[in-house]
């Protein structure tokens, strides 16, 4: 009964030494913006994320902490707004959002395009970016491919990334769109597969029922102020 006992304990212990041997922290650039921290094991000769993560932007301010499994999301994951502020709680094993408030600390606004023609009485609720904009903008935005109209406006300089979702919430097209005094442009973007978090929304409904939507996050430049010092159209309005 003893030696049943001490091997068992035995087995016990060769089989957490095993997995922690087998599990690595691999630190990645997910953006240009945007540090990725994650626990990896190598399954079938291919490295996936399989336990803690969490995000971090270039100040070293985390924006996202939770569990991945098997190269997945998994159980709950907080996201956070620069300062440490807690914005949302979603529980990817339920599909369920607990917790979800707007981030005040970011230049970046959100706003929605949901057409209620149809409907009479319409009771809306807006779709929903998993992450909050903050996150979801610095996944794609680069400075560096900012058009260089854009960079020689003198004037504010209004950006915006218009996602049309379906009625599930999948990003079905994305538009980079530019407005100011004397320039104006559309541009339609790939999705990068790279980058799932980017496309990550709960879709909006109309009287309970989901329905197709646009997801807009805006963010005015401050580009002469940018130019003055040297730094061009990054987004300077919005300071805490």
């Amino acid at each position: 009964m003893n030696y049943k006992y001490f091997l068992l304990i035995g087995l016990f212990i060769i089989s957490v030494s095993a997995k922690a041997q087998n599990t690595k922290w691999i630190k990645d650039r997910v953006s240009v913006n945007l540090v990725q921290n994650a626990e990896h094991i190598k399954l079938n000769g291919k490295k996936i994320k399989n336990g803690e993560c969490f995000v971090l932007d270039m100040n070293n301010a985390e924006l996202a902490r939770g569990i991945y499994k098997n190269d997945q999301k998994d159980s709950v994951w907080n996201y956070f707004s620069k300062t440490g502020d807690l914005i949302q709680v979603y529980d990817y094993t339920n599909k369920k959002l607990i917790y979800n408030v707007i981030d005040r600390k970011t230049i970046v606004k959100e706003g929605y395009i949901i057409d209620t023609s149809k409907f009479q009485n319409a009771k809306v609720v807006h779709p929903i970016k998993l992450g909050g904009v903050h996150y979801g903008f610095n996944l794609l935005y680069n400075e560096r491919n900012l058009p260089t109209a854009v960079k020689q406006q003198t004037d504010k300089v209004l950006m915006e990334y218009v996602f049309s979702l379906s009625e599930t919430g999948k990003v079905e097209s994305l538009s980079l769109n530019y407005t100011s005094t004397f320039f104006n442009a559309e541009n339609p973007q790939s999705i990068d597969k790279d980058k799932p978090d980017a496309y990550d929304f709960l879709p909006a409904t109309i009287n309970g029922v989901p329905v197709k939507s646009k997801f807009v996050y805006q963010i005015i430049m401050e580009v002469s102020q940018a130019r003055d010092r040297n730094l061009y159209a990054i987004p300077t309005q919005g300071k805490q």
